[in-house]
């Protein structure tokens, strides 16, 4: 008979991640009224924070629900039948973003590669070149499934260049590593409250510029009155104050201190931890005797480290077994997709953003591996991950 299954105490997973306490403390606190002045305040104020958390100074608006409401208000809000839309797609979330612009009426256009593997500026040129109609682009930063990240900065200049509007899926990136927003002429960058920043899941945050809000009024159905409409939220709440619905006030509070917390810690230090603990990892997986599933470092993520499922395991039984026995909860690979059960990913989000988390993460799953009759060296993993420290 199977004992009680363990509590996941370390967990590092592609998203939901672990709440800090002044998140946690945030979020179970007595809610607010959401026509009250202070929660109106706090709104506000969140807003606020995340203009600055995204270097922005367009507008914020932030839509009641998780990220997927905001990436396809996108689509709902911005196209007409026929519009041409070049598509990005090296994973299952750029792929993914063609079924809402198929589904709205776009033509879109695949800009495809292996999901271990990015986009090259020179395939995105040669397909905007092939497609002078296309008026819109859209990118996704980092591929969390399968642990890549494309060059945001060389793709959406390549955009703007051929005059598109640049939007961009931030989800799980924003905050792990530089974007700059005005600078690099994206459109709409989008981000999910459940990623790098640590609240809960159930809010999304995009910052429109003023090129977007012209596409999103002069489509020939401007999207209003919906749970999908960004105009309602700019012409209701940002121009008078009058919330279109209910807005979620308890994920707000969690969320504004979630921000606060990464604002008050500051960029530059996230993203050389970010940058410490992703290299840290990679070093350890390799001495190992294990394989990182992108191709090259250059193309890897800062938020997972994915990892290549070792011929003859389970990849769903050495996650169960991480967890059973040590309290380490991981990702696998996202079922019904082409990479299901060929990798594993270990999460670097928010408060597990920690060498501490990353020992704990690789001696679990070598102990596990070894255990499966997998040939691994826990010892010198661990080494290579205290070497790989500033």
């Amino acid at each position: 008979m199977r004992g009680i299954a363990r509590t996941a105490e370390f967990i590092m997973t592609g998203g939901p991640v672990a709440l800090s306490d002044r998140v946690r403390s945030a979020l179970g606190d007595q809610l607010l009224v959401h026509y009250s002045d202070e929660f109106r305040s706090l709104f506000r104020e969140t807003q606020r924070m995340f203009g600055a958390f995204l270097r922005t100074d367009n507008d914020i608006i932030m839509l009641q629900g998780e990220a997927l409401l905001a990436l396809e208000a996108v689509s709902v809000s911005g196209l007409d039948q026929g519009d041409v839309v070049v598509n990005v797609e090296s994973g299952h979330y750029g792929e993914g973003n063609r079924y809402f612009l198929e589904k709205y009426g776009a033509t879109a256009v695949p800009v495809a590669t292996a999901w271990d593997t990015i986009v090259q500026p020179e395939q995105l040129e040669a397909a905007l070149e092939n497609h002078p109609e296309a008026r819109v682009l859209w990118l996704v930063h980092c591929e969390t499934p399968c642990g890549t990240q494309c060059d945001l900065e060389a793709l959406a200049t390549v955009g703007k260049e051929h005059g598109c509007l640049v939007c961009v899926d931030a989800v799980s990136s924003s905050g792990s590593t530089e974007i700059r927003t005005d600078e690099w002429g994206i459109d709409v960058i989008i981000v999910g409250s459940q990623k790098v920043l640590g609240a809960p899941p159930g809010l999304s945050a995009m910052a429109v510029s003023e090129a977007a809000w012209e596409r999103f009024r002069s489509v020939r159905a401007p999207n209003r009155y919906s749970y999908f409409s960004i105009l309602d939220w700019k012409e209701l709440w940002l121009e008078k104050e009058i919330w279109p619905y209910t807005p979620s006030v308890s994920d707000v509070a969690a969320l504004h201190a979630a921000v606060s917390e990464y604002l008050e810690l500051g960029h530059e230090e996230h993203f050389r931890r970010y940058a410490e603990v992703a290299r840290a990892t990679r070093a350890g997986v390799r001495a190992m005797g294990l394989e990182l599933w992108p191709d090259e470092d250059a193309h890897a993520c800062d938020v997972v480290t994915a990892v290549t499922t070792p011929d003859g395991v389970d990849a769903e039984a050495l996650r169960r077994h991480m967890r059973e026995q040590f309290g380490v909860l991981i990702s696998g690979s996202l079922v019904n997709t082409p990479i299901h059960g060929k990798l594993v990913r270990i999460g670097h989000m928010g408060k597990t953003c920690s060498p501490t988390y990353a020992v704990a993460a690789l001696t679990a799953m070598g102990s596990c591996l070894r255990q499966m009759g997998c040939p691994v060296d826990v010892g010198a993993g661990i080494e290579a991950v205290l070497a790989a420290l500033d």
